[in-house]
């Protein structure tokens, strides 16, 4: 997320969570959201609160390497004990004036809610749960500070080893003496020497350290990990935790990788200059690196589809934001995403703002329905007629349609947060609404792609968000320079295909190119099996058919009500005067009261202006029949 949306999120007011339902729309779902089953977990599942080191004081040095070490521990402690079953429960998340983790748990709690009859037992402290889930790890992986790489390589570790990562530290009171001195743990690998000494000595640490972790668990002969990316931030959070929120270190997110023997990684896009990090690295260097890491994987995928969470560390490293690089914010998200787009794989965008989130390898076990149909009926072209929008004869009134892409749900941190305060918000179902869920967050956040379509209304609409089950450039499937790999559209969409069923999705919302240049027939032609209904496209002129299916370009709307409406009104007046037009209108974070306002907004200043905010599946449907296209035709002609 980029400098300017976080400002935009911290500038929302916090949402008063009221289970009241709005006017004007039904509520769809069930009692619950959850499977109308008994509870199938068996064995007792352990909680612990670790929102100590959520509230930390940034300035207290002391206070930033104890919940740094502490919530590593406790990230890959739970990946190992959740790998089969869900196990251990943190309380850690807080957003929107939400504790979202216990909102969570109070869901599952409820009578007849999946953990109803659960076996639960609180733990006290940390040593409490070392003790309990004794079994599930060897011993430590311990790592070197001073090469802040080395703790994504004792990540890596944890997950492929069973090993607890923890931080070398002479301190008599850090963890590392705690679990070495007081409690015994055997170290099964050093990533340090044992006198603290560094391990990696050569003109880039950090490089050599990852060239190392390559040789030993991505290796072509005898692969370790699984075809699976973790890019979150390093051990520099500690030098540089005041740059964000105390939770922005991200190692709660770590746990679900670690779950799954992902390889983690933290490395600069750009071969254009040296990274703040390690600014004595010859250039070039962290790309190098990254190029491999991702070759790896694709290798190891056997070409197929490569999951990689996380996200450039904007405000810690690699971009100007600080001076902390040459380039601004959203180009280096767009040069990683070309970069590992031409390698088959998608990010999960756990961006800054919203970006940590816990407990994903425990909600990856939530119980999900075959399949989630859409809350309300698409409208047929009769809805429409009788709306006004077409007349007897087939002619379009001239009007000016808003449709609202509900962003930027393209990451499972930012989906678990703002599910619980959004969809219990008021105005939820005052106004059409496309939501943006990309279905691949359903390995990491199925609990909040659930409770959206239970508590979703009749003007709830559900859309994939860019750039389809999850973000990647989708001209970078077929224009590949960097990787030189065979074009993989079709494994893209055959990844897509079935994620769309379940959710039964039919819109790809935003068709995000980015840098990689703009996509073209070929690749939209793939993407018309799994979206046939509509495209938001990133370069299009306006609105049109893009290898037959209606399309529209996405306009970012401002944050504020006032600059949205403005917008909106300006684009009305703009259009040609006798005939339709179309405005695909996206927004970052913002909650049905927004969209409620704006619509007031525009109905009560505006009433000369003939604009209808409409769902999404009427915005393309308009779109298709304005440029008369015979939907009938499977060609497109």
């Amino acid at each position: 997320m980029s400098p300017a949306a976080l400002r935009r999120m911290l500038a929302v007011a916090v949402i008063t969570v009221l289970p009241s339902l709005a006017s004007g729309a039904v509520e769809a779902g069930r009692s619950n959201g959850l499977p109308a089953m008994a509870s199938s977990v068996t064995g007792a599942i352990h909680t612990f609160d670790a929102t100590q080191w959520r509230r930390i004081d940034l300035e207290d040095e002391a206070a930033r390497r104890d919940a740094w070490d502490s919530l590593h521990v406790l990230a890959a402690l739970q990946g190992l004990a959740n790998r089969g079953r869900p196990s251990l429960y943190l309380f850690f998340c807080r957003e929107w004036g939400i504790e979202t983790d216990r909102f969570w748990w109070d869901w599952y709690r409820e009578p007849g809610g999946w953990l109803a009859d659960a076996d639960v037992r609180p733990l006290a402290d940390l040593d409490a749960v070392l003790d309990t889930f004794r079994e599930v790890y060897e011993g430590l992986v311990v790592y070197d500070g001073e090469v802040p790489a080395t703790s994504n390589l004792a990540s890596t570790a944890a997950g492929i080893e069973g090993l607890l990562p923890v931080r070398w530290d002479p301190h008599p009171q850090s963890l590392y003496q705690r679990l070495t001195r007081d409690r015994g743990l055997p170290v099964r690998r050093w990533l340090v020497e044992p006198d603290g000494s560094p391990r990696f000595k050569g003109p880039s640490p950090k490089n050599d350290a990852y060239r190392w972790a390559l040789e030993t668990w991505l290796h072509p002969r005898h692969p370790q990990a699984n075809a699976l990316g973790a890019h979150y931030l390093d051990a520099w959070w500690l030098r540089e935790a005041r740059r964000a929120g105390a939770d922005m270190h991200t190692l709660s997110n770590h746990d679900w990788f670690i779950s799954r023997q992902a390889f983690f990684f933290d490395l600069c896009p750009w071969g254009d200059e040296t990274p703040i990090d390690e600014p004595s690295q010859p250039i070039g260097s962290d790309r190098e690196t990254l190029l491999t890491i991702l070759g790896r994987l694709h290798d190891r995928a056997g070409g197929g589809i490569v999951k990689i969470g996380g996200f450039p560390p904007w405000p810690f490293k690699y971009t100007t934001h600080g001076g902390a690089g040459r380039h601004e914010p959203v180009p280096t998200e767009w040069e990683f995403t070309r970069l590992i787009s031409q390698f088959n794989a998608y990010k999960e965008a756990d961006a800054a703002g919203l970006g940590a989130m816990a407990n994903a390898s425990f909600h990856t076990h939530f119980p999900l329905l075959p399949r989630y149909p859409q809350p309300a009926r698409p409208p047929s072209e009769d809805d429409m007629r009788r709306r006004g929008w077409i007349d007897a004869d087939g002619r379009m009134a001239p009007r000016f349609f808003v449709g609202h892409y509900v962003g930027d749900y393209d990451a499972p941190s930012w989906l678990y947060k703002s599910v619980p305060a959004f969809f219990h918000d008021p105005h939820l179902g005052e106004v059409p609404l496309g939501w943006a869920f990309n279905p691949g967050l359903a390995d990491r956040a199925p609990q909040a792609l659930a409770y959206a379509r239970v508590r979703a209304t009749t003007n709830d609409y559900f859309i994939a968000g860019n750039s389809g089950a999850g973000y990647l450039n989708p001209r970078a499937l077929t224009h590949r320079p960097d990787s030189g790999l065979p074009p993989a559209l079709a494994a893209w969409e055959a990844y897509c295909q079935p994620r769309f069923r379940r959710w039964d999705l039919s819109i790809t919302g935003f068709i995000l190119d980015g840098s990689a240049g703009a996509s073209t027939d070929v690749e939209f032609a793939r993407f018309r099996s799994f979206s046939p209904d509509g495209f938001g496209t990133h370069f299009d002129p306006g609105p049109r058919l893009r290898a037959g299916v209606p399309a529209c370009p996405e306009r970012d709307l401002p944050d504020g009500v006032d600059a949205a409406v403005r917008v909106v009104v300006e684009s009305a007046r703009a259009r040609t005067p006798g005939q339709p037009g179309f405005l695909w209108a996206r927004s970052i974070l913002k909650s049905p009261r927004w969209y409620a306002e704006v619509s007031r907004r525009l109905r009560e200043d505006h009433p000369d202006l003939p604009i209808d905010v409409v769902d999404p599946f009427s915005f393309f449907a308009l779109i298709r029949h304005h440029v008369g296209f015979d939907r009938m035709d499977p060609t497109g002609r």
